[in-house]
């Protein structure tokens, strides 16, 4: 009998460790984005419109705090929901320089307010909006 409720009690426990997963914290998930990020697509902007920029446009995430800069201002903002799928943002302020072009900053700005899903893949930080369309590419 002590040997059946032995065997009962190791089956219990081994099956029991083998089906839990580590939950991934939001730390995590800043962890997977932390950095900085160079844009390398921008919806509805064209390749050569976005090499010929000023300064090319970066995204840097350092813990919950987010800068950088849209091909012409400064902006920074902060990180308020990240989870395995979803990040939401507080509203983005940034500088008003002007700029010769502001094509490229005037589209980047206004697509950061339309983020609502991202993916990371290895070296690639993609942006959705909320209709699931790709916004914004960025590369490490």
């Amino acid at each position: 009998m002590k040997n059946i409720l032995l065997i009962f009690c190791t089956i219990l426990m081994v099956s029991c460790g083998s089906n839990s997963e580590k939950k991934k914290t939001k730390a995590d998930f800043l962890n997977a984005v932390e950095g900085t990020w160079t844009v390398s697509e921008i919806h509805n902007i064209t390749k050569e419109e976005l090499t010929k920029t000023q300064k090319t446009p970066f995204i840097k995430f350092e813990e919950e705090k987010v800068s950088g800069n849209n091909g012409c201002n400064n902006y920074f903002s902060s990180i308020n929901t990240i989870d395995e799928k979803t990040i939401k943002f507080s509203m983005f302020g940034e500088t008003k320089m002007m700029c010769a072009e502001m094509k490229i900053s005037d589209a980047f700005g206004s697509l950061l307010s339309k983020i609502d899903t991202y993916s990371v893949d290895k070296n690639t930080l993609t942006f959705f909006n909320s209709e699931g369309h790709k916004i914004l590419v960025f590369t490490k």
